[in-house]
């Protein structure tokens, strides 16, 4: 048997500075993009909830004008834009300015053979960083359809 020195021994069992380094370097490179891919994952989060926001205003006016009421209603109805915070932050544009939020009452066409009433509600997405300041981003437009029937059968406002 051969006798190792104390020396050789701690030399043969010890780390050099090379591979302490380029073990340091790949946790680094791993910390960086896990920090990276919270950080775009928050981003995409936070643009996920403002379009859910416009989309959800939008499906509101389409859903009192599809059980009967007249437009000027629908629109006294919905939040106003520049009175709500929350609105401001999400949908771009203003109420006061008519950039924000519209909703159009386009006209009937046939489906099925049954006249159908047409409207249509469009918004544009805040995409902005910074919540004071606003960026356009994707216009969404949807339309409704409501029967002409309750336009027919519907009494006259007093």
């Amino acid at each position: 048997m051969t006798n190792l020195r104390p020396s050789t021994f701690l030399r043969r069992t010890a780390y050099t500075l090379i591979e302490v380094l380029a073990a340091a370097s790949i946790i680094a490179i791993g910390a960086t993009a896990a920090i990276s891919l919270s950080a775009s994952s928050v981003l995409q989060e936070e643009l996920a909830f403002r379009v859910a926001v416009t989309r959800s205003y939008q499906e509101n006016m389409l859903r009192l004008w599809q059980l009967g009421l007249p437009r000027s209603q629908v629109i006294g109805l919905m939040p106003d834009q520049d009175q709500n915070t929350v609105l401001q932050t999400q949908i771009y544009g203003s109420t006061s300015t008519a950039t924000g939020p519209s909703f159009i009452e386009a006209g009937t066409t046939t489906v099925s053979g049954v006249i159908m009433e047409t409207a249509t509600a469009t918004a544009v997405v805040n995409i902005a960083q910074a919540p004071p300041t606003e960026a356009a981003g994707a216009t969404l437009t949807l339309t409704a359809y409501r029967p002409r029937l309750y336009s027919t059968l519907r009494t006259p406002a007093p």
